[in-house]
């Protein structure tokens, strides 16, 4: 299911759940932080209790022959004032454990040390703590038992003080930094997800067009190289995909060549089969003339007159079939400039039947950088063949349509004429051939390299009967 998610929302989330775990953590962290710090507090605030207290009793039991028996009496009542001052309970017990006095009225629990506590309690280990959990639940208690000596270091009593950790103060502090650290947390979770939301959609965005501009590459499409500027991960895809496209049109460009040095040596072939023809009938009808001619024949001039303008008639056929071939061998030099399409497109359709066009456009200009007179050459050309296509009986109707986007400025010409038989659709462009009883077969051949001059496209659909749409488009290369 999450594979089905738009990249650029797992990357959201990713980068949310990447926050949250982060926050989550660092909320751990700071509760067993306090937990230690509330713990270290406690000890210390123990051990300085502790060291007071026994340094106090120390000093009232620091006879020499103090012994068991006159702990309670040496010690006597000033054990409450030591008890108020430091804030504590404290109990004193005989070295078997039984309650000797204590600044409080012994309960059951406090009237006697349990055997587990004097069997740990010895000389290798005098002082024990025991941790109790408290009914209180802001606090826990612990007890610490330890011997109390004579200045002769022998044991005369137990002494026993139950400490209280109160983290009620500790605790509400905790809170309050909980309640701050929540709503710090909270703010940079929406700024992260906002920022995340940017990033996410940013990098799928250069994703995007880096796989647009793949998805355009093609041979007969005007292929341009990815500008990235960014350093990361997709960069050695961008610069792989630059490489692949240098590479690429090394070998179309290799392969245009070669197609180019076919077609010339086809069309070598075409030209010379195409001179040859007239040339043949000239050669036949002179060897004829000479073997018949009489200088005494009295109609000899008019046989002279017959025989000179059938060789001038074949004579003009090699010319125009030479002219035409010339045409289509040596393009014309290209003086780009920019032009406005519609007015170059108008003046065109100037030459033609206007009641059997329509000029179909949405703008008033179109700006494209290219020579006018090309581009009037390809448009006489696509309308010239679209009236010709129409039968005679049949009324023209010729539709020019000019349309254009960021990249390129697309032509239409739609006629109602015959059609172009499917057999024969892929021989179209190719030179010689033609459709029509007279003429070169040069006009679409040379229409097509005219386009393909500027890098544009020249494609067709026909049906028989119905009539064809030729469409071609140029960049526009501002």
């Amino acid at each position: 299911m999450y594979r089905r998610f738009p990249l650029s929302l797992r990357i959201f989330l990713v980068m949310i759940l990447v926050v949250i775990s982060t926050i989550f953590a660092m909320g751990i962290i700071t509760f067993y932080q306090y937990i230690k710090i509330a713990k270290d507090y406690n000890n210390r605030r123990l051990e300085r209790k502790e060291q007071l207290i026994i340094e106090t009793f120390d000093y009232l039991l620091s006879n020499r022959n103090t012994k068991a028996k006159e702990v309670k009496e040496k010690i006597g009542n000033k054990i409450y004032e030591i008890a108020d001052i430091n804030n504590i309970d404290i109990n004193f017990y005989s070295l078997d454990g039984k309650f000797i006095l204590g600044n409080k009225i012994p309960t059951q629990k406090t009237e006697f040390i349990s055997k587990e506590i004097l069997k740990n309690l010895n000389r290798n280990n005098d002082r024990i703590e025991i941790t109790e959990k408290s009914p209180n639940a802001n606090s826990n208690s612990t007890s610490v038992y330890r011997y109390i000596y004579n200045n002769d270091y022998q044991p005369i009593a137990i002494i026993n003080f139950p400490y209280l950790h109160d983290d009620y103060f500790l605790k509400k502090d905790f809170y309050d930094l909980l309640y701050r650290y929540v709503a710090i947390m909270f703010i940079v979770m929406i700024i992260s997800g906002i920022f995340s939301w940017f990033f996410s959609q940013n990098l799928t965005k250069r994703i995007k067009e880096i796989a647009y501009r793949l998805s355009d590459t093609g041979a007969l499409s005007h292929n341009r190289p990815i500008l990235y500027s960014y350093i990361d991960e997709i960069s050695p895809l961008v610069s792989a995909y630059n490489t692949m496209l240098s590479k690429f049109k090394q070998q179309t460009d290799a392969l245009i060549k070669a197609e180019k040095d076919s077609a010339w040596q086809e069309m070598a072939r075409q030209v010379a089969h195409e001179i040859k023809n007239p040339l043949t009938p000239m050669k036949l009808e002179i060897q004829s003339f000479q073997m018949k001619f009489n200088p005494k024949d009295p109609e000899v001039v008019s046989k002279l007159n017959i025989l000179f303008q059938s060789l001038i008639q074949q004579i003009n056929t090699i010319s125009s079939i030479a002219e035409a071939f010339s045409d289509f061998a040596k393009m014309p030099l290209k003086k780009d400039e920019r032009i406005n399409v519609i007015e170059v497109v108008k003046n065109c359709l100037e030459i033609f039947p206007s009641q059997y066009l329509v000029m179909d456009y949405l703008e008033d200009s179109i700006i494209l950088n290219i020579d006018p007179n090309l581009l009037n050459r390809v448009l006489t050309n696509l309308i010239k063949n679209a009236f010709q296509s129409v039968p005679e009986k049949r009324i023209p109707n010729i539709i020019v349509k000019i349309r254009h986007d960021i990249r390129m400025v697309y032509f239409i010409i739609i006629d109602n004429g015959n059609g172009i038989p499917e057999k024969i659709q892929p021989k179209i462009f190719t030179p010689q051939f033609s459709t029509k009883t007279s003429g070169s077969g040069l006009g679409l051949a040379i229409t097509k390299k005219i386009i393909e001059e500027y890098d544009g496209n020249i494609s067709f659909f026909s049906e028989v009967g119905e009539g064809t749409v030729f469409k071609f488009e140029i960049p526009k290369n501002e």
